[in-house]
């Protein structure tokens, strides 16, 4: 079982190449992206004070258990979805592999679309230049490319290009701030949003790379090192990136990152955001593709890496230029849900059930520990399923809650209780 013949295997210690420094810039990089702008300006009718702090929080929390799920990589050198095997069984991980391939390809689809209009129509404002094909088809190579490069190539890339992401985002900040400072900011009247919502806008964007935390953190030289730089990198930059877009809403009075940073702060601020919205989402968009061919050689082990990429990378592409993308992305949002219980289960099971000790014989093995019942756990999918259950009946019931922390607490509570009181079913 080496990791030179499938990439489901456990990476050896030779290719574990990415210091914490290298994992804070990868997802530093998976944060800085036009998605996080737009989701910081949904946070307007709250306010400035109350936003800034609960981005902090719901940042941290949220970036906590995604570093844990990924910890799980990096102690056994494994991938995202080898992860499910020992809590969901070897054929519960393929059911979670065929929706986790499904959403990623979407939103590779989504990021490439969204990137391209983004580019299209700045491009249009300040060169009357359109090319929205041209803009979806270099984006999709280049993601594509870094997605078959592998960790060294990450390495070396996110090193030149998350650090003058990191700097020119400032450069956007000063211009946003020195108009408009903190008094200015506080003194816009808010309406009242719930803060259980604002919390939940918050927490879920660095949650939602809890699926693929592991297929990155398994290249770590150290697990504290992975989880240190992933919780800084992903938790500080996350939690910037929404205070931007949570900035700029409440001084331009729009939410729209293409529309402000072109119309509204003129021609250098246009190329300055330009520069980040293109590059933010190439360092974004190339995890989705790397991570939906993971899930695809879950389920079949011979698919060579740099084959899952590029199906995924040409599909992505295809599907970009869809005319019903978008509510192909409503759905996304729906199956989206089922991630959250899923790595409650998964958490759980590691670090309190099993104390971070998994066989890693038995995860390759149907007459191992972990095949339960025909290749399925039933509590694990007894928790998980009611778990995806509670979070839609928080959202329908108590929206003012917001769903994602009661769901996950939840099936965390429900899955250690059953799996204490039923053992290994």
């Amino acid at each position: 079982m080496k990791y030179s013949e499938s990439a489901i295997y456990p990476v050896e210690p030779k290719d574990r190449v990415l210091t914490g420094v290298d994992l804070a810039l990868l997802w530093a990089g998976s944060a800085i992206v036009v998605d996080v702008w737009y989701s910081g300006g949904y946070l307007y009718p709250i306010g400035w004070i109350p936003g800034t702090l609960l981005i902090i929080l719901g940042s941290f929390v949220g970036s906590v258990i995604f570093a844990a799920a990924g910890v799980i990589g990096s102690d056994l050198g494994i991938p995202s979805m080898v992860t499910v095997r020992p809590s969901f069984g070897l054929r519960g991980s393929y059911l979670m592999s065929a929706l986790n391939y499904v959403t990623l390809i979407g939103w590779t689809a989504w990021m490439l679309f969204i990137n391209a209009s983004a580019a299209d129509q700045i491009g249009s404002i300040l060169f009357n230049f359109t090319g929205f094909p041209y803009w979806v088809l270099v984006g999709g190579v280049i993601c594509t490319a870094l997605a078959i490069f592998g960790a060294e190539g990450w390495k070396l890339f996110n090193r030149a290009s998350v650090t003058a992401l990191l700097v020119t985002s400032l450069v956007l900040n000063y211009f946003v701030f020195v108009n408009y400072g903190w008094d200015y900011l506080a003194s816009k009247p808010s309406w009242g949003m719930p803060p259980g919502v604002a919390f939940d806008l918050a927490l879920i964007m660095p949650l939602s790379w809890a699926p693929l935390a592991a297929d990155y953190m398994r290249f770590a030289r150290s697990s504290k090192g992975g989880f240190v730089g992933s919780l800084i990198g992903q938790g500080s930059v996350n939690s910037w990136f929404y205070i931007t877009g949570l900035a700029c809403a409440l001084a331009f009075g729009m939410y729209d990152p293409t529309v402000y940073v072109t119309r509204v702060g003129g021609f250098i601020f246009g190329i300055i955001a330009l520069f980040v919205i293109w590059f933010g989402t190439i360092t974004t968009t190339f995890l989705d593709i790397y991570s939906a061919n993971m899930s695809i050689i879950n389920i079949f082990p011979k698919v060579k890496e740099w084959q899952g990429s590029v199906i995924t990378g040409v599909a992505g592409i295809i599907i970009a230029f869809l005319p019903w993308l978008e509510a192909f992305v409503q759905f996304l949002y729906i199956i989206g849900a089922v991630f959250v219980p899923l790595f409650a289960v998964v958490v759980v099971d590691y670090f309190l059930l099993k104390k971070r000790r998994y066989s890693i014989q038995d995860l390759y093995s149907p007459s191992g520990r972990y095949w339960f019942r025909h290749g399925v756990s039933l509590i694990a999918m007894i928790a998980w399923m009611v778990g995806v259950a509670i979070y839609y009946a928080v959202q329908q019931f108590l929206p003012d809650l917001g769903a994602t922390l009661p769901s996950y607490i939840a099936t965390s509570v429900l899955y250690y209780v059953m799996r204490r009181g039923f053992g290994d079913l």
